[in-house]
């Protein structure tokens, strides 16, 4: 790496040393959702598109567009590695054509400038199950060069910072500990750091061992030789969705089934957790197939009021006949502890409760506020993409593309609530 203002820190790493050395470190679903996309759509064209949805936060003036190009230009450098498939034939999920497939990836370039509103705007594009690599790593790259801007490198305030935030997440653990609570770390994609989400994470394992369950960065659960684990993302559906609308709006409408249908015909039992919300999770519990019910493990909750959600969900498997408490609820939007206990106690006895807990564990420190990022599918197939969401603040789209979903769907959703994180 140049000389271009970062120093060697305990927080930050070494100055010579790219944020993104591996790509393993991605999230599980990014491997799970490589497999599905080469299986069913290999040469697919999509492109995805960051989004900086806390628009007080201008990243532009705080990230340095030099050390940005700098390293992304530096994960374009890697490989999946032998080490890597090596690592992920453990796992008995994946086939040799698949390895010797992404064996070949080469990452595209990503395209990147500064908005006159000062935010940045990145794009990437490619074929499908290659660039969909790229989303956690923007993510985790962008997060740490805000981070890196906002506390510096001064080795006295970076120990206040690190202070601060095992002190806050020693809190948290003694209460969690003596709760039944169980979590999966998802805390990647807006992680202060990556040696501080490896930090936490190791102090997590030895201060609530029986809370925490699995992680979802792929790079750091080999590193600490613990369980991964990941569900997929609205990219799927929203990708199948805008194929499907060449042929008919109501194969598009389906689609959303039959990510589903493919999804488990390729994992098993305890990696199909299904994802509602894409196109609103009302219309999707009303016409979802009973086979894909009693096939799928639960659901994950992203968006929207969590309760509502839940009881939907609830009512679902009761509609049908299948015992809700055979079943998972798992959360992840937004989690804080106060949130996971509201939810944990409302819920229990009623459903098997599990938690994705992200930002507020991996970007609590006292000392910045966490912003809300993401990178979504924005195109697929030609065709524009779109995720309605739960909450409207979390749609992403072009507003025609996002009013024809919204008819096809029967989409009637009004709530709106500030992403927090």
């Amino acid at each position: 790496m140049k000389n271009n203002g970062k120093k060697d820190s305990i927080l930050f790493g070494k100055r010579d040393e790219p944020i993104i050395t591996t790509l393993l470190e991605v999230d599980t679903y990014k491997f799970l959702m490589m497999y599905f996309i080469w299986t069913y759509v290999p040469s697919m064209l999509v492109a995805f598109a960051f989004t900086n949805r806390t628009v007080s936060v201008k990243l532009g003036q705080h990230v340095s567009l030099s050390r940005l190009k700098e390293e992304l230009s530096a994960v374009r450098t890697l490989k999946i590695t032998e080490r890597i498939i090596t690592y992920l034939r453990t796992k008995n999920l994946f086939s040799e054509e698949f390895f010797s497939a992404i064996r070949k990836i080469q990452l595209s370039e990503p395209e990147i400038a500064k908005k006159a509103d000062g935010q940045f705007e990145i794009t990437v594009r490619g074929i499908w199950y290659q660039v969909t690599l790229w989303e956690t790593i923007i993510l985790a790259i962008v997060n740490q060069l805000y981070a890196e801007s906002m506390i510096g490198y001064d080795a006295d305030f970076q120990k206040q910072v690190i202070n601060e935030g095992e002190k806050r997440l020693r809190e948290k653990a003694m209460i969690l500990r003596e709760t039944p609570i169980k979590f999966l770390q998802f805390g990647l994609r807006r992680r202060l750091s990556g040696y501080w989400e490896k930090h936490v994470t190791e102090m997590a394992y030895e201060l609530m061992p029986q809370n925490i369950v699995a992680v979802s960065n792929v790079a750091l659960a080999q590193d600490l030789g613990v369980s991964w684990g990941g569900t997929n993302a609205h990219e799927l559906y929203s990708g199948f969705y805008a194929l499907r609308l060449k042929e008919s709006p109501e194969k598009a409408r389906y689609a959303q089934y039959e990510v589903l249908e493919k999804w488990q015909k390729l994992f098993p039992y305890n990696f199909r957790v299904m994802l509602p919300d894409t196109f609103g999770s009302q219309q999707f519990f009303e016409g979802l197939p009973q086979a894909i019910a009693q096939n799928f493990r639960g659901a994950r909750q992203d968006s929207g009021d969590p309760v509502v959600f839940g009881k939907m969900l609830i009512e679902m498997y009761a509609r049908i006949g299948i015992d809700p408490k055979t079943k998972d609820l798992l959360f992840s939007d937004g989690l804080d502890v106060p949130e996971m206990l509201r939810l944990q106690a409302y819920f229990s006895g009623l459903i098997k409760v599990l938690f994705g807990w992200g930002t507020n564990f991996s970007n609590d420190t006292g000392y910045l506020e966490a912003i809300s990022i993401v990178m979504k599918l924005v195109r697929a197939a030609g065709n524009p993409a779109v995720k309605l969401s739960d909450n409207l603040a979390k749609a992403i789209g072009e507003k025609e593309s996002i009013l024809r979903a919204k008819d096809i769907f029967g989409y009637k959703n009004v709530f709106t609530q500030k992403c927090v994180y």
